[in-house]
C-alpha cells in the first residue's frame, strides 16, 4: 500500500496524515507520498501568506504596483495584499460580460472615451498641446535671444572706461 498525497510512513510502516498548519504557517518541508514525517509548522516567509488551515504552502503576495494599482492593504502572513484603484493615468479594461481585468493599462489617445479614468487626463493632454506653429515659436525664441544679447552688450559698454558717460571730465587750467 502506498501513502497518499498528504501522508507519510510512520515508524510502524503505517500511512499517517501529515500535520496541518494554521494560517500564517506552512510545513518546514514537503510531506506526502510516504515522505516528510519530521516536517513541522513554521512561519510563512516574507511576502508570502496563508489564510487557512491545511497542508498547503504559503502563497506569494500580490504586488499592486506590478499591475499598476494602488495598494490599499499590506500583505501579512495570514492575508494577501489588497489592491485599490488604478494608478493615475491607468485604467482597467472591461471585458465582455462586464468583468474587469486585474491589471491596469496606460491611458493613451486610443483609449475609448467610455473609460472615465482616462477622460480627464486625455483632455489635459489635448489642452496642453502647442497652439503656436513651430516656425513662429522659433522666430520668437530667436528674437528673445537677440534682445538679451543686445542688453548684455549695452551693459558691457556702460562699464567700459571709454564709454562717454564714464570718461573723466578735464577742466582747462
Amino acid at each position: 500500500m502506498d501513502c497518499q498525497e498528504n501522508e507519510y510512513w510512520d515508524q510502524w510502516g503505517r500511512c499517517v496524515t501529515c500535520q496541518r498548519c494554521g494560517p500564517g504557517q506552512e510545513l518546514s518541508k514537503d510531506c506526502g507520498y510516504g515522505e516528510g514525517g519530521d516536517a513541522y509548522c513554521t512561519a510563512c516567509p516574507p511576502r508570502r501568506y496563508k489564510s487557512s488551515w491545511g497542508h498547503h504552502k504559503c502563497q506569494s503576495c500580490i504586488t499592486c504596483a506590478v499591475i499598476n494599482r494602488v495598494q490599499k492593504v499590506n500583505c501579512t502572513a495570514t492575508s494577501n495584499a489588497v489592491c485599490g484603484d488604478c494608478l493615475p493615468r491607468f485604467y482597467r479594461k472591461t471585458r465582455i460580460g462586464g468583468l474587469q481585468d486585474q491589471e491596469c493599462i496606460p491611458c493613451t489617445k486610443q483609449t475609448p472615451t467610455s473609460e472615465v479614468q482616462c477622460a480627464f487626463q486625455l483632455s489635459l493632454v489635448e489642452a496642453d498641446a502647442p497652439t503656436v506653429p513651430p516656425q513662429e515659436a522659433t522666430l520668437v525664441a530667436l528674437e528673445v535671444c537677440c534682445s538679451l544679447r543686445l542688453i548684455k552688450q549695452q551693459r558691457r559698454n556702460l562699464s567700459s572706461p571709454c564709454h562717454p558717460a564714464r570718461r573723466p571730465v578735464l577742466s582747462p587750467k
